[in-house]
């Protein structure tokens, strides 16, 4: 009898719930769990932002690029056209930060202007984390 006695007041002594050290690691694994949750969002909108000005920075270069096949052939690098080294002026600070189009005619020396026209387009800007950066646009015109 007396061992029953006992069995029965060490299972009232016994409580419930639980203990610090566990009450610790459960804060811990939620603390790391979250702070794995906010640096994913953190991730997602700086890579949202990269998008969003790559996006802007080839439409821009498209919308030069169109300006550029719109004029007559024989006008393209000249004066009147879009000399060559020289910033398009239209393009220049207009959507992204420092925005700067330069076209480039590689196979263009002066004089007489080539059968096939290659047309670059090199657009430098400052990103949003301020950061330079470009991107560049090639296509060919014939006569």
């Amino acid at each position: 009898m007396g061992i029953a006695v006992r069995g029965r007041c060490a299972r009232k002594q016994s409580r419930a719930g639980f203990t610090l050290l566990e009450v610790l690691f459960a804060t811990g694994v939620l603390f790391v769990t979250l702070m794995a949750a906010v640096a994913g969002q953190l991730s997602a909108v700086q890579l949202s932002r990269t998008a969003r000005e790559q996006t802007t920075a080839c439409a821009e270069l498209s919308a030069a690029m169109e300006e550029i096949l719109a004029e007559p052939f024989d006008s393209i690098p000249l004066a009147g056209g879009f000399p060559e080294a020289q910033a398009i002026a239209t393009y220049t600070n207009r959507r992204l930060s420092n925005e700067l189009i330069v076209p480039d005619y590689a196979n263009y020396a002066g004089g007489a202007l080539p059968d096939v026209l290659q047309i670059a387009l090199l657009m430098t800007y400052t990103d949003w984390a301020g950061r330079p950066a470009q991107m560049r646009l090639v296509t060919l015109r014939a006569r």
